[in-house]
């Protein structure tokens, strides 16, 4: 349309003109999609506010209805097109396609699958709709993705008195209930539920209440209040702890626990033997040092009649003197006992009595303590056992450590020390206190090493001033799994009894994974396999002579290594005896620390290329690295140094 034809001179009645004309072809405003039934939204938590998702329905498709439109029954056929969209971003896969009249009319569903629908915050629903090809301005539909689940990060606080003293009938008599609080959490909301709850574990459970955020509550502390109902026939130690779930229902992890204990108080009747699990028989079986090593536990096997684990304890009685007194967890239960208290006699063979009586308050129950007679032979190999430092290691023996048939350094085992064969030697520092009788085992790696290498049996002629001496060979480390952090430690005891003492551990690094090298090869490879080596590989050194570039691979442990780079021909793809002339040794070369870190070159002359003529051939590498041989051979490829009827022509290599 031109000026003349639509539009008055006047400029700006023509421009009225034309943004009449502009609207005439847009399509009408269209309200925002709307969400289908089966996936209701949240109310705001504000006035005015967005709707929220349900944590139900995070990473789910969402159904949204394509809203009624002037023209949805529109003649002639107008082409309608519509797309989901998040934040502006469309959903492809949820296009919509039709044509007017629309049967049936909207609203229609339409599913909404793009990923950011889940995104935190607050999302805008819209359309991109076009009818006829052209767009319409949709409204939005927002709601808000809040993902955060409540951090309970404080604990459930019973009064003062119920910490001290816990709870009994007294505290819910007359109706009288007990507040439990729980003071503001760190990302607090609104609309956020925390349920208190109450058992012997999160799992045995009731609720005691549940409390919503309200703008009345948030950030203040919360009461929960705890009555006789929730504590009916409870007798001993609970918890007390809490859930939450956000507004769009993002679940918490359960708060920290809070003991409480609520009991009945009933007099204890106490009549059991006291149970020493690790001696089951007292007139057969002796405590000796691995059981105070492994701490002498001692107990009450049978429930306690009207026991009471909010106000009973348990002492202890050895040899007629009350220990300390203990909390009894429950039935059964155990203690370890004092070591310093059972070896009060000394270090010898002795008769022990163990006794206990059951303490509530001041009172003791019975009044004299129920004894049982053990024998106790803390007589061991080495230093006398120390009840302050009962476990293993004995501190008085000094470190093992291993030394292989090549490598420098003890406790380093290498492939180069298995390439040796030689036998692997053990020491151990002889110990001031050895004696005949005594026998030392060699651990490595928490194997023992057999005998007779294995085992070290002292006697009267020993020079006192050598390390023991322990051998063991490479069929023995099979069983070992090799490790940086390999234990050693040798353990001594005595035909007497079956007390031991353990040397400290130290670590050996036994690695006897061999070497293993990036192949060689040529350069100026054919990239046809089929090809492979032939005459366009050859290059010109500035003496003029011809040669073959081969390339070292890059391997920082062949710096200042003599290395000796070889070739052989064969008449096959498979390597045998080598075809006359074709076998090329270089001079072993050391490469510099950085040629080996960035791989360097080495020049065989073309003569050995020409010997193997028409046929294939192999780049290999030695080198000894920290005294271990290594041999690395490279791919067995097509060599041809012939077209048919001529050999290469050496006035065609490029300078190298």
């Amino acid at each position: 349309m031109s000026i003349k034809q639509g539009f008055p001179v006047n400029a700006r009645k023509r421009r009225m003109d034309y943004l009449a004309y502009r609207n005439s072809i847009r399509v009408i405003d269209m309200e925002a999609p709307s969400p289908g039934d089966a996936n209701p939204f949240l109310d705001p938590l504000e006035a005015g506010g967005p709707k929220y998702l349900p944590y139900s329905f995070f990473s789910k498709p969402l159904e949204f209805m394509l809203p009624q439109f002037d023209g949805q029954d529109a003649l002639p056929s107008s082409f309608i097109e519509a797309f989901l969209t998040v934040d502006g971003s469309p959903d492809t896969a949820s296009k919509f396609e039709g044509l007017t009249p629309l049967d049936p009319l909207p609203p229609i569903p339409m599913t909404l699958r793009l990923a950011t629908k889940d995104a935190p915050g607050l999302r805008k629903i819209s359309l991109a709709f076009e009818f006829q090809g052209n767009p319409a301005d949709v409204g939005v539909f927002e709601y808000v993705v809040d993902t955060a689940a409540p951090l309970l990060d404080k604990s459930v606080e019973p009064p003062q008195t119920a910490i001290d003293y816990g709870l009994d009938p007294d505290d819910f008599a007359a109706g009288k209930t007990v507040k439990l609080k729980y003071a503001p959490w760190s990302n607090q909301k609104l609309g956020a539920k925390i349920t208190c709850y109450i058992g012997r574990d999160k799992n045995t459970k009731q609720e005691v209440g549940s409390i919503t955020i309200t703008e009345a509550n948030l950030n203040q502390t919360l009461e929960f209040d705890l009555t006789t109902a929730h504590v009916l026939n409870f007798d001993g130690r609970y918890i007390v702890f809490c859930e939450a779930t956000s507004y769009p229902g993002v679940p918490s992890l359960p708060s920290a626990e809070t003991v409480l204990y609520v009991f009945k108080d009933l007099k204890p009747v106490v009549a059991e033997p006291l149970n020493v699990p690790q001696i089951p028989d007292p007139t057969l079986d002796m405590i000796g040092v691995q059981e105070l090593i492994d701490g002498l536990g001692a107990g009450l096997k049978l429930p306690i009649p009207n026991f009471n684990s909010s106000l009973d304890t348990i002492v202890y009685n050895i040899d007629g003197v009350d220990q300390p007194e203990k909390a009894i967890p429950a039935s059964e239960f155990l203690h370890n006992l004092d070591n310093h208290a059972l070896i009060e006699k000394g270090h010898l063979r002795s008769d022990l009595k163990l006794g206990y009586r059951i303490k509530r308050g001041i009172f003791f129950y019975p009044i004299t303590p129920i004894v049982t007679n053990y024998l106790l032979d803390t007589r061991k190999p080495c230093a006398p056992f120390d009840p302050a430092k009962p476990s293993p290691p004995d501190e008085s023996m000094l470190l093992p450590w291993i030394k292989g048939p090549v490598s420098d350094d003890i406790n380093i085992l290498t492939a180069a020390d298995k390439q040796h064969g030689g036998a692997v030697k053990g020491y151990l520092p002889y110990h001031t206190l050895f004696k005949v009788g005594d026998s030392a085992q060699l651990y490595v790696g928490g194997h023992e090493v057999p005998p007779p290498g294995g085992i070290f049996e002292p006697s009267d002629s020993d020079d006192r001033g050598k390390p023991v001496e322990f051998t063991f060979d490479w069929d023995f480390l099979a069983s070992v799994p090799g490790s940086g952090a390999t234990q050693l430690q040798v353990r001594v005891t005595h035909d007497l009894n079956f007390n031991e003492a353990d040397s400290r551990l130290d670590y050996a690094n036994i690695n006897l994974t061999p070497i293993v090298l990036a192949a060689a090869g040529f350069k100026y490879m054919h990239s046809n396999p089929l090809i492979g080596l032939n005459c366009s590989a050859l290059r010109k050194l500035p003496d003029g002579s011809i040669v073959l570039v081969v390339n070292v691979p890059a391997d920082t442990r062949l710096a200042n290594n003599q290395v000796t780079v070889k070739y052989e021909g064969y008449a096959t793809n498979t390597p045998g005896t080598p075809i006359s002339g074709s076998e090329w040794a270089d001079a072993p070369y050391a490469p510099t620390p950085a040629e080996a870190a960035a791989g360097y070159e080495r020049y065989m002359p073309y003569a050995y290329m020409l010997a193997t003529l028409n046929g294939y051939g192999r780049v290999s590498y030695e080198v000894t690295i920290n005294k271990e041989f290594v041999a690395r051979d490279g791919d067995v490829v097509r060599v041809s140094a012939y077209n048919g009827t001529d050999t290469c022509d050496l006035t065609k290599p490029i300078d190298a």
